[in-house]
């Protein structure tokens, strides 16, 4: 309670220019062989340069540098006890008696779990403070950020990042996020949009509210819109009992291929509130949508079916895939493989999020391509959901999740608008 009642900032914003910046923008990259995504921030007096990987469901950013330990001057601790790590709301408080002390081992700071949502590994050490830099989505001027919150976490955490990546940067729902902590600083919306590329091209995320550049402004007007819901259970053994969850989660329904909605059991599709299971989540960090083995069963069972109508021919099936398809039996389309479509339907039946060949298939081989949408497993980093929207899903749409008003928003397929996010940015 003591927590909802802090509405003063967090951190100090400098700005270089004298305008009050609207939004700001990070560039996106893939990486083709961990399929993950990432941008590049500048942190620290020296402003060293770190690739970190994106994290929607993330608590806050944390990386190891060894760049950044060595010129960590303008670093300083969050001590135990203070409003910061109130605010925070860490889970401890470490005691390291290093001299001197350095990011990693400083005494009585306030200290919490960083994750990584790759390999499930969890590092607990102390929160730090330091000054981000960063441009303005309209003209790119610099600003900085003092005091922005951080962890310097162990080098074993790195395991299962992405080459470039030194870390992690979030964009949960908690107060010490990307888009919470930029909110505070200037006083903008706490909305944040994301525009994921395929493999070889350029994405965008802007955290703010800003017109964007054409043909993504008349795009923006019709956006589909639904509502966040929230997880009332937080994340297992790391989270305080009684904690939101900080994943996004869209309410759906149903699912449709093609025309046909699938017949499914409607509980999983629904967040238990007692262990916070099943629902819907959106996960930057799953590269593929994962579907619990009921639901996933049936949609293999009815796209191969819908397919098989189209005289599609179906090969033995590829791991981790389970339907397969001979591409020369595909036809091509602006967007992408001539497939059965796939919806997700959320509250009502027009309020659909449709995925097309280029973003329901894969191509495994000259003349394979798959269903690119994978048997869930148990989550590593928290409850297990019966639908985690991967990355692969969201390439190319437009996604604005306007934490204020706890909406999303999202494209139909920008290659249907003949775009895609290498072209997306402010004007």
């Amino acid at each position: 309670i003591f927590s909802l009642l802090l509405f003063s900032s967090y951190s100090n914003a400098q700005t270089t220019p004298s305008k009050k910046p609207e939004a700001f923008t990070f560039p996106i990259k893939k990486d083709d062989t961990t399929n993950q995504y990432y941008t590049n921030i500048q942190f620290g007096s020296n402003s060293t340069k770190l690739n970190v990987v994106i994290d929607l469901g993330g608590n806050f950013l944390w990386f190891n540098s060894e760049d950044y330990l060595n010129a960590a001057s303008t670093f300083h601790p969050i001590p135990c006890g203070t409003r910061k790590c109130r605010i925070a709301e860490a889970i401890g408080c470490t005691f390291c008696f290093l001299k001197p002390a350095q990011p990693g081992c400083t005494n009585n700071t306030c200290s919490d779990y960083s994750l990584n949502p790759f390999s499930g590994t969890s590092g607990y050490s102390g929160l730090g403070e330091d000054t981000l830099r960063l441009r303005s989505a309209r003209g790119g001027n610099v600003y900085a950020v003092d005091d922005f919150p951080f962890q310097y976490a162990h080098d074993a955490m790195l395991e299962g990042l992405a080459g470039p990546a030194s870390g992690v940067i979030a964009l949960g729902r908690t107060r010490i996020s990307l888009q919470a902590q930029l909110a505070s600083a200037f006083k903008i919306r706490e909305k944040f949009t994301l525009c994921v590329p395929p493999a070889g091209g350029d994405g965008n995320l802007i955290v703010g509210e800003t017109a964007y550049s054409k043909p993504f402004e008349e795009i923006s007007k019709s956006l589909v819109t639904t509502r966040l819901v929230r997880n009332p259970v937080g994340l297992l053994g790391i989270d305080l009992i009684g904690n939101f969850s900080r994943e996004y989660y869209i309410d759906v329904k149903s699912i449709k291929v093609g025309s046909k909605t699938l017949s499914l059991n409607k509980t999983l599709l629904s967040i238990n509130k007692k262990d916070g299971s099943g629902g819907t989540t959106i996960r930057t960090v799953r590269h593929y949508t994962g579907l619990s083995k009921s639901i996933y069963r049936v949609l293999v069972k009815e796209f191969a079916k819908a397919a098989e109508s189209k005289n599609i021919t179906r090969v033995a099936s590829v791991a981790p895939f389970g339907a397969c398809f001979d591409s020369k039996t595909v036809l091509s389309s602006k967007t992408g493989p001539r497939v059965p479509t796939i919806d997700l339907v959320m509250e009502k039946k027009s309020v659909y999020w449709r995925f097309y060949g280029s973003n329901s298939m894969v191509k495994v081989s000259k003349d394979v391509i798959c269903l690119a949408f994978v048997e869930g497993t148990i989550n590593v980093s928290g409850q297990t959901t019966s639908i985690e929207v991967g990355g692969y899903q969201m390439e190319n749409h437009l996604l604005e999740f306007d934490v204020a008003s706890s909406k999303l928003g999202f494209s139909s397929s920008l290659l249907l608008h003949g775009t895609s996010c290498s072209n997306f940015g402010a004007s």
